[in-house]
């Protein structure tokens, strides 16, 4: 139908400044002290329409996620970097996209463990940008032939999920979770990476484990 398109939009329109709603009243307020009435209220919209565009307080948090995500994945498009030094670049790159808004991403993040214990999920997997990282190391000759891609992928996505969790509870500051995603995936990578690459990211390795006396002395 010829109006399906202009009610897509408008629906579109409405989703988005839901989502922007709730991100600022949480940045503002805590998400614990924000109702999704007041979040409508400030969408200017129904909050019938918060639940049938997008669904509670939980499913909110994930949208607000999926901004951060589409940013990471923006990103991701316009590298023109492949492999080790993509992977590195994804994290580098989610490390400056959580820490940029840090009020509103903690707390959300925080929450995440018990909405994905009820059922909740986004709907993609968030490892498939670093399992394709590993997937063109694996093509390149980067990592040896015996490495799996997508479980040593999968296995990079958990330890930096680790490091993130931190991050996002307090335990950890900025420039250390940044330092903790670079482990991630270099500690792994250097395991299975080829003779000659291997030296050179066991290298980069211990400069990120280095204790600060050390980095400063060298």
């Amino acid at each position: 139908m010829p109006d399906e398109p202009l009610r897509e939009r408008g629906k579109a329109r409405r989703t988005g400044r839901i989502v922007h709603a709730a991100a600022e009243l949480w940045r503002a307020h805590g998400m614990e002290n924000v109702s999704l009435n007041q979040i409508a209220a400030e969408a200017e919209v129904a909050p019938q329409t918060v639940y049938n565009l997008i669904g509670g307080l939980d499913a909110l948090g994930f949208a607000v996620l999926k901004v951060a995500l589409a940013e990471m994945d923006a990103a991701s498009a316009r590298t023109t970097t492949t492999g080790v030094e993509f992977a590195l670049e994804v994290a580098r790159t989610s490390v400056e996209v959580w820490t940029g808004d840090a009020r509103l991403y903690r707390q959300v993040l925080v929450r995440i463990p018990q909405v994905l214990f009820n059922g909740v999920h986004l709907g993609r997997d968030t490892a498939d940008t670093t399992i394709l990282a590993m997937k063109q190391a694996h093509e390149t000759r980067e990592i040896i032939p015996q490495a799996d891609p997508e479980r040593l992928g999968r296995a990079i996505y958990v330890s930096y999920l680790g490091a993130l969790y931190d991050w996002a509870c307090g335990d950890s500051d900025d420039e250390e979770f940044f330092r903790a995603a670079q482990v991630a995936v270099l500690a792994p990578v250097a395991a299975c990476a080829n003779e000659a690459l291997r030296a050179r990211l066991t290298a980069r390795l211990l400069t990120v484990l280095a204790k600060p006396t050390e980095v400063a002395e060298a």
